[in-house]
């Protein structure tokens, strides 16, 4: 009986020990997996930033019944980030007889990660479009603390560059394991006694 009880009390061991060690081992691939998934939130949105900015127009340079049309001024010092920006071909034909023009946008991007374009269109309507570059969990392991212009050019509002100032923090979720057994005396609620739990 004495061999019996030994031999389990070992096994419970051995196994609390590959519980704690398969529960670091869970941790350290979630924190890696959220890490990875944060690091790709961040490209995202700073690819973002990016591809709109080097198409920005100065905002001094637009006339102010266009500016009127679409509301809003430029702002570069923090969130809300908003600026004007020319999109693509948007609308017309691409010959010589009607050419494709670029549409004058105005961009805003929120601190959740929200995009907002408001579209001046060739009959003077706006469209507006939203789309979120971050999903729900990717907004909650990063954070953008601060937009910060560089230097900005004589005779103009628009900054060279802007500094992007990001936080990733990516948590896994850790649990406690254990074991109990009733330990040598054989008997429940006693000193000797190995119990299991789990907790979050």
């Amino acid at each position: 009986m004495v061999e019996v009880l030994v031999a389990s009390t070992i096994l419970v061991v051995i196994v609390m020990m590959l519980g704690m060690l398969f529960q670091q081992t869970s941790l350290a691939w979630r924190t890696g997996q959220r890490r990875a998934d944060s690091y790709k939130g961040l490209r995202t949105i700073i690819g973002a930033f990016q591809r709109d900015a080097s198409a920005a127009v100065d905002e001094e340079s637009i006339p102010k019944e266009l500016r009127d049309k679409i509301g809003g001024s430029q702002k570069l010092d923090g969130l809300p980030l908003a600026f004007y920006t020319l999109r693509g071909t948007y609308f017309g034909n691409d010959d010589k007889d009607n050419p494709a023009r670029r549409a004058l946008t105005y961009v805003t991007y929120s601190s959740s990660g929200k995009r907002t374009e408001e579209i001046l269109l060739a009959d003077g309507k706006v469209e507006t479009r939203e789309s979120d570059l971050l999903d729900t969990e990717t907004r909650k392991s990063m954070s953008i603390n601060g937009i910060y212009p560089g230097p900005i050019p004589a005779g103009s509002t628009f900054p060279l560059y802007l500094t992007v100032e990001v936080e990733v923090t990516p948590k896994g979720n850790a649990a406690e394991i254990g074991a109990w057994s009733y330990g040598r005396d054989g008997t429940p609620n006693t000193k000797d006694d190995i119990k299991t739990w789990v907790e979050e």
